[in-house]
């Protein structure tokens, strides 16, 4: 049985390793970037290592990011902060031992430590998914919770494009339903509790300001498991705290943007005023039976498309598209609405857009999703039908994230093109689900895979000790330009910090058990 043990915690890191991408880990993020991963990236600095909310070492003549508007010589990123509190405490133990020890590497160990943070962040979410279900009393699969949340489409945005805050708010969302339910369940101390939950809320809000559904979220738990204690919304440590925690919010938007405000229109059109008219069309009540087709359609477009259409990309997010239709067909008029509050937001930020997010499957939904693996299992678990759907669509979903920009079916269009809802525009895939059934049978897809990855790096490295790895793969095949920037780049990435990633993930199976392999 031990034997057997570490040989499932050795497959598991090998899966791991395939899983992480080396794509945005070995480009570095310098000052003076606008890209969005970079904005993240930049609140973790100046919090982490400087200390002093000024972005002037982060963003040295930056275009367009005059934000402040109060002072347009204050230059700061136009995305929110939170990556930058979450990932905090990481960034600044890293700079600590940046700063005693040098290690020679492709990257800095603050870039490479970051880039980690969401990955353990993701596991904690499945963590605390977990000890929800337990405080319900319902028994889960702890393997099929896994493969949901690694099928769900947020692991992408852990593993491969980790600068982005998806990974932070899915672990946000997670935490609150778990202190919700703790709360309810009267399992700690509940004036704690209920001080404590309208911090995590803002810190939730503070990754993205339209994710107002947070708030929803103890009424939900309550809805869900049909408590009849008074809710935690009139409770006086809850009330005080939240009127603490929305001032000191508050003073943040002010010191940054200039501002009071919770709205985030109000500072991202200003660097992206082409999507205003689709924010505005929805405040024209000449428009309500064309806006209402127009929900109508892009419903069916969101959850059917064969560009990342929820029902084969992310089946938690499908089954959440339904459940307002149940429930207001079992008359569960309290749930229904909790629903409506929960998905009207992020929902209507991709109508807005009218694009899935320009990157994997449909971003802007994937907070709530621990919202609905949470109702999954406590509701419809020993349904056959969905359990059986939820199973195999989230493998089906967890293959194709690896597959993703494996082959030319599969990337994002350099070129413009017309989109699922219409909209010509770039860096969208219209065909994407067939592009990854023709993907699946062509050979490079699989090299690509592996040799993307720190599995492949690995490999490289490995190769390296007894040959030139460009001879080497040049027995199989030639090597371009990318071939040998990838085996530069392998090699120049210290095994000092390949080790401290092999060590992240056993401390990480060993001590979340995010699955079960004994």
């Amino acid at each position: 049985m031990l034997k057997n043990k570490y040989i499932n915690i050795f497959i598991i890191i090998c899966a791991l390793l395939i899983f992480t991408k080396v794509d945005f880990r070995f480009d570095e993020i310098f000052p003076g970037s606008i890209v969005d991963d970079a904005h993240y990236y930049y609140h973790a600095q100046t919090i982490a290592v400087d200390f002093d909310l000024d972005y002037s070492n982060q963003m040295p003549d930056t275009p367009n990011r005059n934000l402040n508007v109060k002072n347009k010589d204050f230059v700061v990123p136009v995305h929110p902060i939170g990556v930058g509190l979450f990932s905090f405490p990481f960034v600044f133990l890293s700079n600590q031992v940046s700063s005693q020890f040098t290690m020679d590497s492709l990257i800095s160990l603050n870039y490479f430590i970051y880039s980690l943070v969401p990955i353990f962040y993701l596991f904690l979410s499945i963590n605390f998914i977990g000890k929800s279900l337990k405080l319900l009393g319902t028994k889960y699969n702890q393997n099929l919770l896994s493969i949901i949340v690694f099928g769900c489409g947020v692991s992408y945005f852990a593993f491969e494009r980790f600068s982005m805050s998806h990974a932070y708010e899915f672990f946000s969302t997670s935490f609150l339903i778990f202190l919700s339910v703790s709360y309810e369940k009267n399992k700690f101390n509940n004036s704690l509790l209920a001080f404590s939950i309208p911090i995590f809320m803002f810190l939730a809000l503070s990754l993205r300001w339209s994710n107002y559904f947070v708030f929803v979220i103890p009424l939900l738990i309550r809805c869900l498991i049909n408590e009849d204690k008074n809710p935690v919304y009139k409770n006086n440590f809850f009330i005080v705290s939240f009127l603490i925690s929305l001032s000191i919010f508050m003073i943040h938007t002010d010191y940054l943007y200039g501002i009071y405000t919770i709205n985030p229109a109000d500072i991202f059109f200003i660097v992206e005023d082409r999507l205003s008219s689709g924010y505005s069309r929805f405040l024209d009540i000449n428009m309500f039976w064309e806006n209402l087709i127009y929900i109508f359609k892009s419903f069916l477009i969101v959850n059917f498309s064969q560009e990342f259409g929820l029902f084969y990309f992310s089946p938690p997010l499908f089954l959440g598209s339904i459940l307002i239709f149940y429930f207001l067909i079992r008359k569960r008029f309290d749930l229904t609405l909790a629903i409506i509050l929960i998905t009207v937001f992020p929902f209507f930020t991709t109508l807005v857009f009218k694009n899935p997010g320009y990157s994997y499957g449909y971003r802007y939904l994937y907070s709530t999703i621990p919202v609905f693996i949470l109702i999954y299992f406590q509701l419809f678990q020993r349904n056959k039908l969905i359990s059986n759907y939820m199973l195999y669509a989230s493998f089906f979903s967890t293959v194709s994230i690896l597959f993703f920009e494996s082959t030319q079916y599969t990337v994002l269009s350099t070129d413009y093109v017309t989109n699922s809802f219409g909209l010509y525009t770039k860096f969208v895939n219209p065909t994407y689900l067939s592009g990854y059934f023709k993907s699946l049978i062509i050979p490079d897809a699989y090299l690509n895979i592996i040799f993307t990855s720190f599995f492949g790096v690995l490999i490289i490295k490995i190769i390296s000790l007894f040959q030139d790895p460009n001879i080497f793969i040049e027995n199989f095949r030639a090597v371009d330009d990318k071939i040998a920037n990838l085996i530069s780049d392998s090699l120049a990435f210290s095994w000092g910090m390949f080790l401290i990633l092999i060590m992240f993930y056993l401390v990480i199976i060993i001590k979340t058990k995010p699955i079960k392999y004994k």
